[in-house]
């Protein structure tokens, strides 16, 4: 068992993978990762994993942009592994009462620099011709967004923070955070204690409860969200990332098999699936979320109206009041750093919250600038984070 150590990261997800490995790369001296089961135990195990930069809030947009570019070149940047990003290409469909939000936010995107476009929706439905548009108001295209794989990608990470001399500790819950006169001590696990003076909180759902002795309420509730899997016919093939604000929900294919998946994006049911502690997840399932789930995307697909559902599933995120991160450096706990509640949003911002956080842990404290939205005394600012537009019924999940 390690005893001390520079930093340990509590949480193996792709957030706290990724820090743990930006970490190493910056030369932070001995890091070691944590989890209380497997990599890849909580919400990055279970994710449909939609890389997109379709967000109304320019940071949020920023962030999934720059973390974009690194999907696109993982392998080089990463060791040589691999995140199962499939660059399929991405498309937001709303009704007629987004319309001019949708036009807003594909123009501050491309202020950004970032490739998105209005499309003409007679040319959505020759690209995908069993898509129904009969609801559809207008539609924007990212070509070169998609998804990817958040258990791979966590497992990349990890073993590349190996590679570089992370210890990477599974089956190891956090029993304390240990405090002295200067802050953060170390921390006591299952198999004994790690002295350190650096601590960061990844354990996304868990936030509430792996602090709460130091007196640290997180405002972040694990919900169950769910999933749906059919098997698509044969003349339906492979198709693009859908995100259907008309329905609230976004679908995908698998990239061997011939299966589309379909998740929610509707925030009516949060509340209805809230659980009071994370550990009280064990897989369960919703069945009126799962038969909505299925029937919106037969709507959306009436080809798979007689097709085979093959898997049901669910996962839990760690959700925020106003659906964001929190990302910071707890100031009344000298030592201890967070980057908890991405609220959905994790997997694809994954790449540069790692390099951004372990920029910060190691003294670039600018970072926090871009950052600073994210901050947890937001809550007790009553300043939450606004988008300066925002969808009609998707709200705070876009």
């Amino acid at each position: 068992m390690v005893e001390t150590a520079d930093v340990v990261v509590v949480g193996g997800g792709c957030i706290g993978a990724s820090i743990a490995l930006h970490l190493a790369q910056n030369q932070a001296g001995k890091v070691v990762l944590l989890e209380q089961k497997e990599l890849a135990n909580g919400a990055s195990g279970k994710g449909i994993g939609i890389i997109r930069t379709h967000y109304t809030h320019p940071v949020l947009a920023e962030l999934a942009y720059l973390s974009q570019q690194r999907f696109h070149n993982f392998k080089q940047l990463f060791g040589g592994y691999e995140s199962g990003f499939d660059p399929c290409g991405y498309y937001v469909l709303v009704g007629n009462a987004d319309v001019a939000t949708l036009k807003a936010v594909v123009q501050m995107h491309q202020s950004m620099k970032i490739n998105v476009d209005l499309i003409d929706l007679a040319e959505v439905q020759a690209r995908v011709p069993h898509l129904n548009l009969d609801d559809v108001a207008a539609a924007a295209y990212e070509p070169f967004s998609g998804y990817g794989s958040p258990p791979q990608t966590t497992l990349a990470f990890a073993q590349r923070a190996v590679d570089l001399g992370v210890e990477v500790l599974t089956q190891t819950p956090v029993q304390d955070i240990e405090l002295d006169a200067v802050g953060i001590h170390g921390v006591v696990t299952s198999k004994g204690a790690i002295a350190t003076r650096t601590v960061v909180d990844c354990v996304g759902p868990w936030a509430r409860k792996l602090t709460q002795s130091l007196g640290l309420d997180f405002p972040v509730n694990p919900v169950v969200e769910h999933v749906v899997v059919v098997e698509r016919p044969l003349e339906f093939s492979h198709h693009p990332v859908v995100s259907d604000l008309v329905n609230l929900c976004y679908s995908r294919s698998d990239p061997h098999q011939p299966y589309t998946r379909i998740g929610n994006s509707d925030p009516k049911y949060h509340s209805q699936f809230m659980l009071q502690d994370a550990d009280d997840f064990h897989g369960q399932i919703y069945p009126q979320i799962t038969e909505e789930l299925q029937q919106k995307l037969i709507q959306r697909y009436p080809v798979l109206e007689k097709a085979k559902v093959v898997d049901q599933y669910s996962g839990i995120w760690g959700v925020t009041p106003d659906y964001q991160p929190i990302i910071d450096y707890l100031k009344h706990i000298p030592g201890l750093y967070c980057a908890v509640g991405f609220s959905g949003h994790g997997y694809k911002l994954s790449p540069i919250i790692g390099e951004l956080m372990s920029q910060f842990i190691l003294g670039d404290r600018s970072v926090m600038d871009k950052l600073k939205i994210f901050r947890f005394s937001r809550f007790q600012e009553d300043d939450l984070v606004k988008s300066p537009i925002t969808y009609g019924k998707a709200k705070g999940l876009r």
